[in-house]
């Protein structure tokens, strides 16, 4: 599924939440412009569905927590638009390094195109991420993430 040229989206709309298991005083929610203030990473990678490679662009997963908050925890907790959702483990956040990305081949991902966030792993880099287990923690329509 391409990305389409399509405006860009409203950059100050908040599209992910942010959340620390048993904290919900550290709650937070963030815009696109905020993701984007966040050094960005970019990969090529195909989806399980697919047969050609885009380049992907985002955040990495570990940049959206702090580290302290993250060494008491174990996995991450991926809520999606569709109630779809993933347990990704912390151990992956340093093996792989996977992107919460925000565009696909220069261009914002559309709700349509399933964005507008996406988490990414480099699967081109790492041919051996091309299993199920993997596809399953590629998370389309990321709405909210939860540090358990």
């Amino acid at each position: 599924m391409a990305a389409s040229p399509s405006a860009s989206p409203p950059l100050e709309r908040n599209v992910l939440s942010l959340a620390i298991a048993d904290r919900p005083e550290a709650a937070r929610r963030l815009s696109l412009a905020d993701l984007q203030r966040l050094p960005p990473q970019t990969y090529a990678a195909m989806l399980p569905a697919e047969e050609r490679i885009s380049r992907w662009q985002g955040v990495p997963l570990n940049q959206l927590f702090d580290g302290a908050e993250l060494g008491r925890s174990k996995r991450l907790r991926v809520d999606a638009l569709n109630d779809y959702s993933a347990l990704i483990p912390l151990s992956d956040l340093d093996t792989y390094q996977p992107i919460l990305a925000y565009r696909r081949d220069d261009h914002y991902i559309g709700i349509s195109e399933r964005g507008p966030l996406f988490i990414i792993y480099p699967l081109v880099k790492h041919p051996e991420l091309r299993t199920q287990v993997y596809f399953n923690r590629t998370v389309w329509q990321v709405s909210r993430i939860t540090l358990e």
